[in-house]
């Protein structure tokens, strides 16, 4: 992997990962505590509008016998009963009560509890269109002729309670849902009075359509109010259980609740969204420059590493290098057989070459001698320049000396040939001693020194050739039958070449 892809990877990695992940962490953090607090703010604003939904139907209903009183507590009314009047009745009673306000269903009952009087939609009826109706009513009427009722109604006509009595619920008239108020018909002088308990009755009935939805919405503002028999919603509505006396689910109003939070998300969206862009390119921007600023670091820090381990001239290894390559070698081998070698290089004749051409010459020659060698060593091998015209070479996976002593002549025949430099070739050669371990040496300090010792020993020979490290007396003698082998099939195979 190449220093500025490295780099890059490392940086997206260490940099651009975690802040990739912040920025993800917090944008859904954000966006979740936005959904989160739009909700809540919509919760509260449909708690708060559907306690006003009850607040105001029951109002609705309570307001029934306030109506209600005006018309049930009323001598000419009681007349009008007495005397089967029903002209008179649907005059002042049935169309004043749906004209003024809207209640669709009046019965006028006998104290007998006989129906002499019915009204529909603002028109007279036959009074035997109560009938269906009765099965609703009576439990209201039970109520008025309850002890309880006798006794408010008693209370009422002896003026110790100024409110007449009344029951009221919500019932299916017709089938239609409707809020229902019944009231015992009382004389307004106290000079008819009946006796308690035995009062005509009047029945009013406000059915729960759409004429009551929109006087709904147009006062408390409940858009696309409605009233429904089942509990079914669309479009995001809001449904409010009307329930009777006994705890039924009689009839459903339903509206579209207002969203302040909703509202609020849907005006900012576009410039959250915008804030968002704004502050992703910025950061994307910031991040760019840290890229840069992280590879140009990465880069320098490389080079100034590949400085410091590297020979300026030939781009070899240099000492440095050379320790520490030389250290994972000897930490890694095992003892037995030779398992790496130690090949210390001195070029011959080197000096004649700088001062007859040069040190312009010399330079190149050195990074010549340097572009043979490496080409004829393995990626596991090591080659530095130790300084001046000497090198090592630090062989791996050898199994024995003749893969050494192969290696070395092979260095010798290839630095034999001539070297052209700035128009003019010139020819050297190179003396190599060979030490190798762990048979031959230990520890790094050992292959230095016998390496250099070998080395003399090739110069002392007549340089251009190579030596292995001396064996001791005490040592078995077939290292150097290793070697002798080692030379004699180098020998054989130049032959016959």
């Amino acid at each position: 992997m190449s220093t500025t892809k490295a780099s890059k990877w490392q940086f997206s990695h260490k940099v651009m990962l975690p802040v990739v992940l912040a920025i993800t962490i917090t944008v859904v953090a954000v966006a979740g505590f936005v959904v989160w607090s739009t909700a809540r703010t919509d919760d509260h604003a449909l708690t708060r509008e559907t306690a006003l939904v009850a607040n105001a139907l029951a109002d609705q209903l309570k307001a029934m016998p306030t109506i209600q009183v005006d018309y049930a507590v009323w001598d000419e009314a009681l007349t009008a009963v007495a005397e089967g009047d029903t002209a008179w009745l649907d005059e002042n009673i049935g169309g004043a009560v749906y004209t003024a306000y809207g209640q669709q269903r009046s019965y006028v009952l006998n104290s007998k509890l006989r129906p002499v009087y019915a009204m529909r939609d603002g028109g007279k009826v036959p009074a035997k269109a109560f009938e269906p109706v009765r099965a609703v009513v009576m439990p209201l009427i039970d109520k008025l002729r309850s002890l309880d009722g006798i006794a408010a109604t008693s209370a009422y006509n002896n003026s110790v309670n100024g409110t007449a009595p009344s029951a009221t619920d919500v019932a299916l008239l017709d089938g239609h849902p409707a809020m229902i108020s019944v009231m015992p018909m009382l004389s307004y002088s106290g000079d008819m009075t009946e006796e308690a308990g035995n009062e005509p009755i009047l029945v009013s009935g406000m059915l729960l359509e759409d004429d009551l939805a929109t006087q709904l919405k147009n006062q408390y503002l409940f858009n696309g109010a409605h009233f429904a028999l089942t509990a079914d919603v669309t479009g995001g509505e809001a449904a409010y259980p009307l329930r009777n006396n006994a705890g039924d689910t009689i009839a459903w109003f339903k509206w579209q609740p207002d969203r302040p939070g909703a509202r609020i998300l849907q005006d900012t969206l576009p410039a959250l969204l915008g804030a968002f862009v704004v502050a992703g390119i910025i950061i994307a921007l910031l991040l760019r420059n840290l890229q840069r600023a992280s590879t140009q670091l990465q880069t320098e820090r490389a080079e100034a590493q590949h400085r410091a381990l590297h020979d300026p001239l030939t781009g070899l290894g240099n000492r440095a290098l050379f320790r520490d390559r030389l250290h994972q070698a000897v930490s890694a081998m095992q003892r037995g057989e030779p398992q790496l070698a130690l090949l210390a290089l001195d070029l011959d004749r080197f000096k004649q070459v700088n001062d007859t051409l040069g040190h312009e010459a010399g330079d190149e020659l050195l990074r010549q001698v340097a572009g043979r060698i490496a080409s004829m060593l393995r990626p596991t091998d090591t080659l530095v320049r130790l300084g001046g015209d000497e090198f090592a070479i630090i062989q791996t996976g050898i199994s024995t000396h003749a893969d050494a002593a192969d290696l070395a002549q092979r260095v010798i025949d290839s630095l034999q040939a001539p070297f052209h430099l700035s128009g003019t070739s010139a020819q050297i050669g190179v003396s190599i001693g060979i030490v190798t371990a762990p048979d031959l040496a230990q520890t790094e300090p050992e292959l230095a020194s016998r390496a250099d010792d070998a080395l003399y020993r090739a110069k002392a020979n007549g340089r251009n050739c190579f030596s292995l490290y001396a064996v001791p007396a005490n040592e078995p003698a077939r290292l150097e039958q290793e070697i002798r082998q080692a030379f004699s099939v180098r020998i054989r195979n130049a032959d016959a070449a």
